[in-house]
């Protein structure tokens, strides 16, 4: 009898776990989402895109990240790679950073001497902020979904 509730709680144990470490949420259904990113005309790689509901609880943020051709395909963290986000009204943000020496050094965590650099935009920054950024995107259950953005210096 007693072994029979220590299996018992521990099985209600182990089950608990794995709810919370999952946040027992279940994967979402989402609807393919792709486009190109140029700018001025010129395809643009390795640009971080995101994807953040217009209003808040109507939707599912996603991100994505362009390609050599400046392709990108979305996913939110609850659905599966590259597979888009739920319908509804996005903003987009488009990113693309290098870090440039500054010629001045700092000391690690172990001690080593290491160059700061600095952050530097590769592309307009009125697009890296959902506040300043003009471009919005509909997804619609059943697409196409596909969203090509041409960036310019001044929108």
């Amino acid at each position: 009898m007693k072994n029979a509730f220590n299996i018992t709680v521990v099985t209600c144990l182990l089950f608990g776990m794995t709810l919370g470490c999952s946040g027992g949420r279940k994967p979402i259904k989402t609807d393919y989402v792709e486009g190109k990113v140029t700018y001025k005309g010129v395809s643009v790689d390795k640009a971080s895109v995101s994807f953040s509901p217009v209003k808040a609880d109507t939707g599912h943020s996603a991100y994505g990240r362009t390609d050599n051709s400046g392709t990108y395909k979305i996913q939110t963290f609850l659905g599966a790679p590259g597979r888009g986000t739920t319908p509804g009204e996005y903003i987009v943000t488009i990113s693309k950073t290098e870090g440039v020496p500054t010629g001045r050094f700092s000391m690690d965590e172990d001690g080593n001497r290491i160059e700061v650099d600095e952050v530097r935009n590769l592309l307009p920054v009125v697009y890296n902020s959902a506040a300043t950024t003009p471009l919005r995107a509909t997804v619609t259950s059943g697409g196409p979904n596909k969203f090509d953005f041409d960036l310019v210096d001044e929108p």
